[in-house]
């Protein structure tokens, strides 16, 4: 992505329709797509293509656009690699809206939609049909987000209900090797992991559209959606030989097992440390971890991952989860500006009862969130080199969200924001 910024800011500097940005979200780059920006985005995913030794393997024809065409979520390389797969056809995207800084210009000429993520916006899927009545690949990353631990982040429950009400094909790509390629808690240099691979098929075909139910669609791609990072690196034999591939580790492995203290693991080289009781694992270079002074309990990084997400639903269910915190607020305005941090003190506060609600504590700046409108939510864990944040959003602002004091919190924020949206549900039911 680097080598589109770079052109995007040398167009932009030399632009002067764009000097001015709208709302991100009030474009709608439909009636043209520039085909000289299409062709050099092509050429640096085929540069990424070759170079990282990527494998597309189709399975079976795809069909002819219109189609819906959704990919599990590792890197950006995923960007790329669709990009590969959909020529000679020029796709269009769904993005959210804070990935247009600095790109607006391109973007809006190559068809990508903006999106504020977690939100419901009926406006957006009517542009995404117009699309797709259009005759055009829409493609869409439905976990709108990374994954963390190598394997998928919850989906959107309503892309079933859209490939139902659009009445076009959905087209599945799972990557392979992916995450291992540059995992989001880690140090983000590159790891030169071999094979990658992308397979590509079709789960509902034009056939099937008359007789599959939303809600069967939705199981579908559900079903198609399961992948596991350290399996493939396992079936593969790959070797994780980058020195420091340990590091970052503790911003998803919070928790000890040994002894239970949460944030106060670190992370060093090849290894992982409980601070509070002297509990190391080694990160070994087949992927598995090892407990060098004590009993390994987790010889995986997902199932301790897995075993701190179970530790949160228990905390959601007895009623004793409660975050809160300082924090720095950003506000997006517009492109052509960006995010700015807003002046003033703020606190933000996190329960079952009252959602995510952030005061200003000198100023009367309120932002609520209740827990059944957030299913998910994004975070991220030093996002250009700025810190660590959280985004919160409505149908008219985005704000990212950067705890002072509890960074270190934020995979806990993460699991406890599904749990809370799970049990509030089930509780509706009954």
């Amino acid at each position: 992505m680097y080598y589109v910024s770079l052109l995007l800011l040398i167009i932009y500097n030399v632009s002067k329709k764009d000097k001015k940005h709208p709302q991100i979200e009030t474009t709608l780059p439909i009636k043209r797509i520039w085909t000289i920006f299409y062709i050099v985005i092509l050429i640096i995913g085929l540069i990424n293509k070759i170079t990282y030794k990527v494998k597309i393997r189709k399975h079976g024809k795809l069909p002819k656009p219109p189609y819906i065409l959704i990919s599990t979520h590792a890197s950006m390389l995923d960007f790329y690699i669709a990009l590969c797969i959909t020529f000679p056809h020029k796709p269009y995207w769904i993005s959210t809206v804070e990935e247009f800084i600095p790109r607006f210009f391109i973007f809006r000429r190559i068809g990508v939609l903006a999106k504020r993520k977690f939100t419901n916006d009926p406006q957006a899927a009517l542009k995404y049909l117009e699309v797709l009545k259009r005759k055009k690949i829409l493609i869409i990353y439905p976990e709108a987000r990374y994954s963390f631990d190598g394997e998928n982040e919850r989906i959107d429950k309503s892309i079933g209900r859209f490939a139902k009400q659009a009445n076009v094909p959905v087209v599945m790509i799972k990557g392979h090797g992916h995450y291992l390629w540059c995992p989001q808690w880690s140090d983000r240099k590159v790891r030169k992991l071999r094979p990658i691979q992308d397979d590509v098929y079709t789960i509902v075909d034009r056939n099937e559209l008359d007789y599959l139910s939303a809600d069967e669609i939705q199981e579908r791609i559900e079903d198609n959606y399961d992948m596991s990072e350290e399996n493939w690196m396992k079936e593969n034999e790959i070797l994780n030989k980058y020195p420091n591939r340990a590091v970052g580790l503790e911003r998803i492995l919070y928790k000890c097992p040994h002894c239970g203290t949460e944030f106060e693991m670190s992370s060093e080289g090849e290894h992982i440390k409980c601070n509070h009781c002297g509990a190391t694992y080694e990160y070994l270079e087949n992927g598995q971890l090892k407990c060098l002074n004590k009993e390994t309990i987790f010889d995986y990084p997902s199932k301790w991952y897995k075993w701190e997400k179970e530790q949160v639903k228990k905390e959601v269910l007895d009623g004793t989860y409660h975050f809160e915190d300082e924090v720095r607020v950003e506000k997006l305005l517009g492109a052509g500006i960006g995010f700015v941090p807003q002046e003033g003190h703020y606190h933000l506060t996190h329960d079952i009862k009252e959602g995510i609600t952030i005061k200003g504590t000198d100023n009367d700046f309120k932002f609520h969130r209740s827990s059944l409108q957030s299913y998910a939510i994004h975070i991220e864990y030093n996002y250009e080199d700025r810190g660590a944040f959280l985004e919160l959003a409505d149908s008219h602002d985005t704000y990212f969200i950067y705890p002072l004091n509890k960074a270190s919190h934020l995979t806990k924020i993460h699991f406890a924001v599904e749990h809370i949206y799970d049990y509030l549900k089930e509780q509706l039911k009954k």
